[in-house]
């Protein structure tokens, strides 16, 4: 499988594109092992390497030939200015054709993060594909409300009780709580495949993401919507048996929208990223 780089592995397991290196085990499977570098990595726009050091990735997919049945696993250095300093990932899934043309698959994923274990989170992801397009879905059900807004409230209470006990004067207004999140979230997207000269391959790539929480993403103003949305271009090409891949990746969320979600060091801008995948 080796697409893993700068879309997340969440948004590029529809259809299993094994790679051409991929271990025949026995006559029914099959092992496809890679590792790769990256100078960043993005879910949904997002940057989940705040400190902007090199991330490390890698992953391992089991598939059955004749069901199209998959499990497997991966691995990636993350910097989210938590305990964790990496994300893995256990999925299982199928994916099949339907015709010539069209395919289909269905992913269950856990995602895991070692030393703070309250972001872990479960999703499922569907995809159908027909010839070089593809449209996805994904959803999450167990997210956690962030710790920026758990802090936030801890302190807004405090000076709520501070007021009651005399120590601010009644006159100063003082902010609300901040609603706790709405655990769940869907993401969908839609992804074209263009084959260019020299087996060069450019993908253009649109996704919305939805949750039942209007005040998901506040602005500066203090403004808040329930939804972003995200778009991409990759350009990716074989060199020396190595992928390599440059990705144009940006949000309409501003920059107080995402350090507001996701904590003073969340970056949502547009970045280039590039990587580097290599196959065995």
């Amino acid at each position: 499988m080796n697409k893993i780089a700068a879309w997340g592995l969440a948004s590029t397991l529809y259809g299993l594109s094994l790679s051409a290196q991929a271990i025949d085990l026995t006559p029914e499977t099959m092992l496809d092992i890679n590792l790769g570098l990256a100078s960043d990595w993005r879910v949904g726009g997002l940057s989940l390497n705040m400190g902007g050091a090199p991330v490390y990735q890698g992953n391992a997919t089991l598939v059955h030939k004749m069901s199209g049945l998959y499990v497997g696993a991966y691995g990636v250095s993350v910097d989210m200015d938590t305990q964790a300093n990496r994300e893995m990932g256990y999925y299982v899934g199928i994916g099949r054709p339907l015709s010539e043309n069209t395919r289909f698959s269905l992913t269950y994923i856990r995602y895991e993060y070692p030393g703070d274990s309250w972001i872990n989170f479960d999703e499922l992801i569907g995809t159908l594909s027909y010839r070089q397009a593809t449209l996805g879905v994904k959803y999450a059900w167990d997210l956690q409300t962030p710790k920026p807004i758990e802090d936030a409230n801890k302190e807004i209470a405090a000076a709520h009780a501070a007021q009651a006990a005399g120590q601010i004067p009644p006159w100063v207004q003082l902010p609300g709580l901040i609603p706790e999140r709405d655990p769940h979230r869907t993401i969908g997207w839609a992804e074209y495949d263009f084959y260019l000269p020299y087996a060069t391959k450019l993908n253009v790539r649109y996704g919305h993401t939805w949750t039942p929480d209007e005040n998901a993403w506040r602005s500066a103003s203090g403004q808040t919507r329930s939804g972003y949305s995200d778009w991409g271009v990759a350009l990716t090409k074989r060199v020396f048996d190595i992928e390599w891949k440059a990705a144009y990746i940006d949000t309409d969320l501003s920059k107080a929208e995402c350090q507001n979600n996701f904590g003073p060091g969340g970056d949502c801008q547009a970045t280039v990223v590039f990587s580097a995948m290599k196959n065995f």
